[in-house]
């Protein structure tokens, strides 16, 4: 392997601390989501006018969508961290994110009736989220590709 080809580009492009902080602020806002949820915090169900249902949902909840959406969320909130770090780890923590989110919604919507328990409005949310993060995960993969991130 050539010296140079191990050489960063000099200068992270503007897009990336763009990216990095819309990831920050949406994966910061889904650990905050994780604990309340998890937590049947009854304050957070109420000021999101959720019923029995949804508390019911997170109340017992099983054991491998609990891995995917931990690993989801923790992998979430540190790939843009790594990534201003301009560091390769952001691409395997975005990876991680996307897949784990993809796994989680298949699971959840597949066998756990997530859309009828969380509606409609929550579920697109979640799909929405999960287009992003594979765009983050694609986003990151381009910038090492392009030697940005070391």
């Amino acid at each position: 392997m050539k010296k140079d080809s191990l050489l960063l580009s000099s200068k992270a492009p503007w897009h990336l601390w763009v990216i990095a902080g819309i990831f920050l602020f949406i994966y910061a806002n889904g650990v905050y989501d994780y604990f309340m949820m998890l937590g049947l915090n009854e304050d957070y169900y109420t000021s999101k006018n959720y019923g029995e249902a949804v508390k019911n949902y997170f109340s017992d909840y099983p054991i491998i969508p609990l891995i995917l959406y931990t690993i989801n969320i923790f992998s979430g909130v540190l790939a843009p961290c790594f990534l201003l770090l301009r560091l390769r780890w952001a691409v395997l923590l975005a990876g991680l994110s996307a897949y784990s989110i993809l796994g989680l919604e298949f699971i959840t919507f597949t066998w756990m009736n997530r859309w009828n328990i969380l509606g409609a409005a929550v579920s697109m949310f979640d799909i929405f989220i999960l287009l992003l993060t594979f765009a983050m995960y694609l986003y990151c993969k381009n910038l090492l590709r392009r030697r940005v991130l070391r």
